[in-house]
């Protein structure tokens, strides 16, 4: 038989490579110096404690922070990186052409008053990215970047990235940083499901755009931008050169300048799936009014879409406006589809009203009389823009346009019927017992035996007309007895799949007619016929002995 070593010398190939180990760093040792030691393909486990300094990042080597002292379990954050008011926290020295991530870390106190060498002039002061680098999971907070010039991004920086593949930072946490352009954010590469609030563009020195977010070329996909301030322009998310703002709730932010949530330059953006609410612009000079949600300030279409999104509550100095985009048209009206905006209207779209909970009527720009829907928001004076299920907005997107599968808070897009905005408004279902000799009436129609689909939160009141010589006896919804007024049920808000249940008896009129749960017995006593029910005797003719 022929013999072959080939797999074998495959084998001992593999097995002489290198392979990956795992490094451990308890709190007193030098986080810098073992990394710099680990070889490519290793990860480095941080025991949670706080880490001084400034530290860079080495391509091929993971490192990952808040392990217990065993290194076996993992707490948020709590590995503490701090650069304590001197220089930079973390930074890139150089481009990557292998992912390198660092991960679960509080990343704080970087403070950089001039530019850096390093990876590149005027990037962050928190984390200064290049091509593949990425921090994930982390606290990016109080990092502060003030430079008479461009100080891009107080948090998070980059200028250096593929924005189409590249995520350079992802499920972090980026607050209260300063920066001249993108307080919390500046990046051209992707920054996926990211909570960025609280971020500013007023700086010591010198203000500018982007209170939480500019974009060079970039992505920012599931995101919520929320509670930002700019010195300048653009409270929120500004968008310079041909970005994507995907599935994101862009809300509460000022801009001490015009435009109080996304500020649109250079070129056209896709704007699709997100909410953009309550913004202000604090300028003085009521010819930028409208600008106060979003300013489309490129004037040629270049394909991108503004659909699916909400535009809504958007003010100037405190005071709601009637319009609330700039220069709606420089989208060419085939890719300004499917929004909900705040007495303004696209195709397919919908004009809201200025009340949360209520139709209002006003005038158009040819003095036509129009109403606007109230949007239904579940809680906006308290920041909660999910919808609920009276929203006029369930259902109303392009399912085409839709891009993403998850909300922001994790639900399933509704395929068949995906909701306006960034919140899909989740569906149980009502089960509907079956039952006999009555007619279900629920919110006015007629309903049989059977599974519901139902939005979250629905309620509405119920009737039932039981046949003749029937009675209703009792009603159930879920764990709810449910007792009529006046004929009427209301059934509980559903929160869970739930099951309404319908008893139904016969009306006693007699022997015949008595209560069909307790079953009659025929005997012959003494050689006379007798009927025994609940206890008690009747004769053939339904007489009670």
């Amino acid at each position: 038989m022929k013999k072959t070593f080939i797999p074998l010398f495959v084998g001992l190939l593999c097995w002489t490579g290198a392979q990956a180990a795992i490094v451990q760093v308890s709190v007193g040792d030098d986080l810098q110096a073992k990394i710099n030691s680990a070889s490519f393909g290793d990860t480095v486990k941080v025991q949670a404690g706080t880490y001084y300094g400034n530290f860079q990042m080495k391509e091929g080597v993971n490192v990952s922070g808040g392990w217990d002292e065993n290194f076996e379990s993992q707490t948020d954050y709590a590995s503490i990186l701090d650069a304590q008011e001197n220089g930079r926290v973390l930074e890139q020295p150089s481009n990557f052409t292998t992912w390198t991530i660092w991960s679960n870390f509080t990343i704080q106190n970087g403070n950089l008053k001039a530019i850096s060498a390093t990876p590149a002039n005027g990037l962050s002061s928190g984390v200064a990215l290049g091509k593949k680098g990425q921090v994930k999971h982390c606290l990016i907070q109080n990092n502060t970047f003030s430079y008479n010039g461009n100080c891009m991004g107080g948090g998070v920086g980059n200028d250096a990235i593929d924005a189409a593949t590249d995520v350079c930072a992802e499920d972090c946490i980026i607050r209260n940083n300063c920066g001249t352009h993108g307080g919390g954010v500046r990046v051209r590469g992707t920054v996926l499901n990211c909570i960025i609030e609280n971020n500013n563009t007023n700086n010591s020195i010198k203000t500018g755009p982007g209170g939480g977010v500019h974009l060079q070329s970039g992505r920012l996909v599931g995101c919520i931008v929320k509670g930002n301030y700019s010195g300048g322009d653009t409270g929120g998310v500004r968008l310079f050169g041909k970005c994507q703002v995907i599935n994101c709730l862009i809300a509460d932010n000022t801009a001490t300048g015009k435009v109080g949530g996304i500020g649109i330059e250079s070129a056209n953006s896709d704007v699709i799936g997100c909410t953009i609410v309550n913004n202000d612009q604090l300028i003085n000079d009521a010819s930028h009014n409208s600008k106060c949600g979003i300013s489309c300030g490129a004037s040629s279409d270049n394909g991108t879409k503004l659909a699916n999104n909400i535009v809504w509550g958007n003010k100037h100095n405190g005071v709601a406006q009637n319009t609330q985009i700039y220069y709606i048209s420089h989208y060419a009206a085939a890719n300004r589809v499917y929004n909900a905006i705040a007495h303004q209207n696209t195709t397919n779209g919908i004009k809201l009203s200025m009340s949360n909970d209520e139709d209002d009527t006003y005038l158009d720009g040819d003095q036509n009389e129009q109403t606007g829907r109230a949007p239904h928001f579940a809680d906006p004076a308290n920041g909660d823009y999910r919808l609920t299920w009276q929203s006029p907005m369930l259902g109303r997107a392009n399912s085409s346009i839709a891009v993403v599968t998850k909300d922001l808070d994790g639900n399933n897009r509704n395929i068949e019927g995906v909701d306006l905005g960034a919140y899909e408004l989740p569906y149980y279902t009502l089960t509907i017992a079956a039952f006999d000799h009555a007619t279900l009436t629920v919110g006015g129609e007629t309903k049989t035996a059977g599974d519901y689909s139902l939005p979250k939160g629905y309620t509405t009141t119920a009737t039932i007309e039981p046949d003749e010589n029937y009675s209703i006896t009792s009603v159930t919804c879920g764990d709810a007895i449910l007792t009529p007024e006046a004929g009427i049920y209301t059934l509980p808000a559903l929160l869970t799949d739930m099951t309404l249940t319908i008893t139904v008896q016969s009306t006693p009129t007699g022997i015949d007619d008595a209560n069909t749960a307790v079953k009659a017995v025929k005997v012959i006593r003494n050689g006379q016929l007798l009927i025994l029910r609940d206890g008690k005797e009747f004769n053939v003719l339904g007489s009670q002995l």
